[in-house]
């Protein structure tokens, strides 16, 4: 019997191996093309992600923060979610918010980043003598100060200190002297103030060096330097101002030498004139100021108020419903609040939550006074108004 050869052996139904060498072949040929294809894909979609972030991510570092120089924390913060380098770029130069006192592990973390805001509300008065000037700055050693745009530097914990005069110690100058020697681009401040020299020089290293500054809150305290003076000694007395603990007016107008703020909120005055049955005559001169906030409201009365460009105004005070405009007694002489709106800050919106805008909007002539007290008049809603009880 002739022997067959193992290529010719085929079982029924089997596919011959030319065929099956073909199809092969034919197959890999297409898992070729597929490859290519994906390969195609990939570059494409690289080039696509390369035309998204190479025109910001390939500059140097150098030059992406002088660029961040200018965001607002909210703006970088949505700079972190562009994309996944973005992110990382914020996260390897960035800190958006920190709080002091710093532990040991985080003071390692921050690693020389820039922090854009700085929470500093941990006591340095009390226990006397636990920090000084060299432990608070070691403590934010290797913090970089350059980007700072939020500071809120208080000296105190205040739950602790609710029935206690609140002194600034010495301390609190030399600190924020460090702040504002190091931070250029601060757009927001929230300090201490007193009555003290120290904090006179503050206010004018404020105005002369910080051209971005937006936002000052200031916490009104108590300065020690006339303790044994009685209220009527402090009004009587030719040398001395009216108030002899705290003088705001001084220190608000070397504040507002700076034209670049447009918010300004002060609280504390009452434990600042120790709950005294005094007003302090508050003098406010801003050609920029926008927004303007006093707590306590009655422990001051406005002797000036010229805020050419305010547009809201509040004064508040705990438990108190204000009163409506025409009755309010903010001002003293001849100033009023349709003084006020008529020729002091002709551009205000709101006063209190009253929506002067509208109340404008009636007014034939926004420039009289006359027409501003009639029209305040009217819309008094005031409990114990004789106009309400006639109705």
């Amino acid at each position: 019997m002739p022997q067959v050869q193992s290529d010719e052996i085929m079982e029924s139904g089997s596919t011959p191996p030319s065929e099956k060498k073909a199809r092969l072949s034919d197959t890999e040929a297409q898992i070729s093309q597929h490859c290519d294809q994906l390969i195609e894909l990939k570059i494409n979609r690289f080039e696509i992600q390369q035309c998204q972030t190479s025109a910001l991510l390939h500059l140097p570092e150098e030059i992406l923060l002088f660029i961040f120089e200018s965001l607002s924390i909210p703006d970088t913060i949505t700079m972190a979610t562009t994309c996944k380098a973005m992110a990382q770029f914020i996260s390897r130069n960035f800190v958006f918010k920190l709080v002091l006192p710093l532990s040991s592990a985080n003071q390692e973390k921050i690693n020389g980043r820039n922090v854009l805001s700085i929470i500093s509300a941990f006591d340095i008065s009390v226990p006397l003598g636990h920090w000084n000037l060299d432990k608070y700055l070691k403590n934010i050693e290797g913090v970089g100060l350059e980007q700072l745009q939020k500071l809120m530097f208080s000296a105190f914990e205040l739950s602790d200190h609710i029935y206690l005069d609140l002194i600034v110690p010495p301390l609190y100058h030399e600190i924020l002297g460090h702040y504002l020697s190091k931070s250029k681009r601060l757009k927001e401040l929230h300090i201490e103030i007193d009555n003290s020299k120290e904090m006179l020089q503050m206010m004018d290293i404020v105005a002369k060096t910080l051209p971005c500054l937006r936002k000052v809150v200031l916490h009104a305290c108590y300065y020690p330097g006339d303790e044994d003076l009685d209220t009527q000694e402090r009004v009587n007395s030719p040398e001395l101002d009216f108030v002899a603990s705290l003088n705001l007016n001084e220190l608000l107008k070397k504040l507002f030498k700076s034209v670049s703020i447009r918010s300004l909120r002060i609280y504390g005055l009452g434990r600042s004139l120790r709950f005294n049955n005094i007003r302090y005559p508050l003098e406010i001169h801003s050609p920029s100021l926008h927004y303007l906030r006093i707590d306590q409201a009655k422990f001051f009365f406005f002797k000036d108020l010229n805020c050419p460009e305010l547009r809201e105004f509040n004064h508040c005070e705990l438990y108190r419903k204000p009163k409506c405009l025409f009755h309010e007694q903010t001002f003293a002489g001849k100033i009023n609040y349709a003084t006020l709106l008529a020729e002091l800050s002709p551009k205000l919106e709101k006063v209190n939550g009253f929506d002067v805008k509208h109340m404008r909007s009636c007014i034939v002539d926004p420039k009289s006074t006359q027409e501003w007290l009639s029209q305040l008049r009217n819309t008094c809603d005031c409990d114990f108004c004789p106009r309400r009880s006639l109705q």
